[in-house]
Parts: C-alpha cells; sequence; structure tokens
C-alpha cells in the first residue's frame, strides 16, 4: 500500500492535545504522527482521509479536517516535519534540528 501524508487540524472541543495524541496512539491506521503547530498534526497512514476521518470521529463532536498534503505544499516548518511530510516515515539522525525550512 502507499503512504500518504495528512494534515489534520481540529478544533479546540474536540479534546486537548493530550487526549489527541493518545486517540492517535490508538489508531494502528496512523503509522507516524508529529505536530509542531497549534491544534493540528501530520499523520501518515496507508488509508485514505475518510477512513481517518471516521477513525477520529469516535474521539468527539469538535471539527476537525484530514487532507492529504499535497507534494508541492510549501511553507515554514521545522526540517523533521518536513521529512514526516515528504518522505512519509520519521527520520531521526543526530544532526537533524527543528529549525524551520521551507
Amino acid at each position: 500500500m502507499t503512504r500518504r501524508a495528512y494534515l489534520f487540524v481540529y478544533a479546540a472541543d474536540l479534546g486537548d492535545r493530550d487526549e489527541v495524541k493518545d486517540h492517535l496512539d490508538g489508531l494502528p491506521e496512523v503509522l507516524h504522527w508529529r505536530f509542531d503547530l497549534p491544534n493540528a498534526f501530520y499523520l501518515v497512514s496507508e488509508v485514505s482521509a475518510k477512513e481517518l476521518a471516521n477513525k477520529i470521529r469516535p474521539l468527539g463532536n469538535g471539527r476537525f479536517i484530514v487532507t492529504e498534503i499535497p507534494a508541492n505544499s510549501q511553507g515554514w516548518l521545522p526540517r523533521r516535519s518536513w521529512e514526516i511530510i515528504t518522505k512519509k516515515k520519521v527520520c531521526q539522525t543526530p544532526e537533524e534540528t527543528d529549525k524551520a525550512t521551507s
């Protein structure tokens, strides 16, 4: 199956960061996740956005969106975030930093 990177953005009434993290940790469909923006996670999964949304929905009645991150995305994020988005995996080498890059 093909791994895809998703942006998951949620309203505060869905849960606080720890509640959302705990829920994502319990989903086998979420292979990796990372956050560095408020109320947002980068997710890696082999399932569709619809399937992920259906798995996240039981967390609560708060609003959220799950959308696939296209290859031509741009922004100012830490290097580790770009690696999870572009390589669809967590890359952890000693020289990695959380300095923002585009």
